[in-house]
Order: C-alpha cells, then sequence, then structure tokens
C-alpha cells in the first residue's frame, strides 16, 4: 500500500528501491533530504524488506511529506520496482538511486538546472567516487577520456559505448520514457542498468554530459553488482536489448551490443550456449561496426563462435575462464589488432 496519497507533484521524482539495506539507509535518506533542491517527491519501494527497512521509510515519511512509500509483500527485484515506481510517478523529471549510496547535497539542484538550461531529456553527471568502508581505498570514477573539463555534447554512440552504464548518473524526462517506451527487463542480477541506459540514450539525437557534484557510489559485500555471476548477467541484459534493437530496426553503427567485464565466467553448459548463440546473432553487427568493440570483447566473441559446444570449450581453455586469463592470452601471444582477429591472420 502507498503510504501517502500522490496528490502533490514535484518537478523531480526521485525512485529509491529499497531491501534489506537497514544498515545504510539513514545515511541514504539523510543526503537526499538534506538536498539544496528541496522540491521533489522521494518515491519509496520496499521490495519485501525483512530488515526493518520499511519501518525505517514509514517514519521519515510521517515528518517529511515529501516521501511516499510503497510496500511490496515480497521481494521481485529492482527492475520491478523501478517499473513500478515509473507508473506512479508524476513529475517532470526522474532520478534513480540505490539505497546503500548518497549524493552531494547540491547534486540534485545541479542536475535539475542543466536539465531545465540544455532541455535535453536525458543530462549526465560525469562525476562519481566508489566508496567502501575504508577511507583510503576511495576512488574517483566517471571521468573517460572524452568527457571534457566543460560540460559538452557527445553522439549517444560515444556516450553508450564508452560511459558508464548507471541509472544514477543519469536525470531522465519522464515524458520521454513514457514515449519512448523505457523500462528495465525483468532480470534479476544487479545489471538492470546496462538496458535502460543504452537504450535511453541512443534514442536521444544528442548527449550531453557536465562535471558536477559527486555521487558516492558504496562497495560491500552484500552488493549486487560484486556477485560472481554479475559479468554474466551483463549478456542476459545485453540479449535483450539486441532484440529491442532488432525490433526498432536500430542500425548496428547506432549501437554498441555488447562489452565483456573482466569477472565473466563461462563456468557452465548453460552459460556457454547462451553465450554462443548471442555471438551469433551479433557477429555480422561486430563485423559491420569493429571500432565499437575493443581487441578483448572481439577475442571472447570468436573463442566462443570456434567452439561448437561446451566440452570442446573446456578441453580448449578453462571452466571458470576471467577475462584476465583472455588477456594474457592475447598478450603471451602478441596482441593482434582487431582486423587481425576479424580477416583470421591471428587465430583465436
Amino acid at each position: 500500500m502507498i503510504s501517502h496519497d500522490m496528490e502533490h507533484t514535484h518537478p523531480i521524482t526521485v525512485i529509491l528501491p529499497v531491501y534489506n539495506t537497514g544498515k545504510y539507509l539513514d545515511r541514504c535518506l539523510d543526503s537526499l533530504l538534506g538536498q539544496s533542491f528541496r522540491d521533489f517527491t522521494l518515491l519509496c519501494i520496499d521490495d519485501g524488506s525483512s530488515d526493518g527497512s520499511g519501518s525505517t521509510l514509514d517514519a521519515r515519511a510521517a515528518v517529511d511529506d515529501r516521501i511516499r512509500v510503497v510496500h511490496l509483500p515480497e521481494n521481485h527485484g529492482v527492475p520491478y520496482a523501478r517499473n513500478l515506481a515509473l507508473d506512479l510517478a508524476e513529475s517532470e523529471y526522474i532520478y534513480f538511486m540505490d539505497s546503500d549510496d548518497w549524493i552531494d547535497p547540491d547534486f540534485l539542484e545541479a542536475m535539475y538546472t542543466q536539465a531545465r538550461e540544455t532541455g535535453q531529456d536525458v543530462v549526465i553527471n560525469g562525476n562519481w567516487y566508489i566508496e567502501y568502508d575504508d577511507p583510503d581505498q576511495r576512488k574517483r570514477a566517471g571521468r573517460f577520456d572524452f568527457v571534457k573539463e566543460e560540460a559538452s555534447y557527445y553522439p549517444p554512440v560515444v556516450v553508450q559505448t564508452r560511459f558508464f552504464p548507471v541509472v544514477w548518473t543519469r536525470l531522465y524526462r519522464l515524458s520521454y520514457l513514457r514515449e519512448k517506451g523505457i523500462k528495465s527487463p525483468l532480470l534479476k542480477g544487479g545489471v538492470e542498468d546496462n538496458y535502460f541506459t543504452a537504450m535511453a540514450e541512443i534514442l536521444q539525437e544528442r548527449s550531453y554530459i557536465f562535471n558536477g557534484p559527486f555521487y558516492h557510489y558504496y562497495q560491500h559485500d552484500g552488493s549486487l553488482a560484486r556477485q560472481p555471476d554479475s559479468a554474466f548477467r551483463h549478456f542476459e541484459n545485453f540479449r535483450v536489448f539486441v532484440d529491442e534493437l532488432h525490433k526498432r530496426n536500430i542500425p548496428p553503427q547506432a549501437a554498441r551490443r555488447f562489452y565483456v567485464l573482466d569477472a565473466l565466467e563461462i563456468n557452465t553448459e548453460e552459460k556457454f550456449n547462451f553465450l554462443h548463440s548471442f555471438f551469433e546473432d551479433v557477429e555480422a553487427d561486430v563485423r559491420a561496426c569493429p571500432d565499437l568493440y575493443s581487441v578483448a570483447d572481439i577475442f571472447v566473441m570468436l573463442m566462443i563462435l570456434a567452439c561448437p559446444d561446451y566440452e570442446s570449450f573446456r578441453k580448449r581453455y578453462s571452466p571458470k575462464l576471467s577475462t584476465s586469463f583472455m588477456v594474457r592470452i592475447i598478450r603471451n601471444n602478441g596482441r593482434p589488432t582487431k582486423e587481425q582477429l576479424l580477416d583470421g591472420t591471428w587465430v583465436v
């Protein structure tokens, strides 16, 4: 049930799925409710929490009328919670946040200002920190070599290809998401952002990035992105993404079909068969647009396609294969170019 009615709307709805993050939740809520920009609705989806997170949300909602709480009787996963919130939202803009993270006090103000000034349907903040319990491990992230010091526009495929695919660096116009029919695929595993950010990016005429206040992306053992299968789960999302590209007749040069993360392990027949089928589908697009892919991406694709079945893959490589291992293979045999890989002059 919803703990408050939704009569009053604000320019931004912050969507916050919550599932058993009680030990971090107050820090997240404090960072949101202490924003210099106060004109927002905080729509919290308690996704079947059993650790008291729901009670924390209700207590906060009782003293701050910007907070709305939806309690789900059982856990459905982040994509379901975000999609439900998208259906309920009544604001101009949507901002997604994770309930174990926090943001700088002027974060929402900067995002809103950039969206209003540019008129963009999606604006991207290029700054964030990766945070750990040990402050000495803290890392600044998000700024790649193509992101300039000043705000700038980029071709959408460049951003989709080279910029980290996380929704919490973006502010979205809600009407744009609804018009384009963009929602999260209902897959669990903590990598649902791949599909959502890519689809929203490539359907724009241009992308806009600025370097603003910082998002603080907290890493701990319970983080979904740190689970053993998260790299493989990326491919499940890319499968849905590629299927949607086909439905919308989006050409190969408009979007990168996949990329390989270092933690990828192909340690079951089911995973191998899934990847083999996926790479069969995208191989022609990769060959048509090799500039969108790295040497490692192409190497992994050709390596899987060169093996007719999982048993031959195991005999040739390893049942537990990481991309670090693949990179060593490449380096030990002389690093090939993409052209050498694709024309067969460097054999996988």
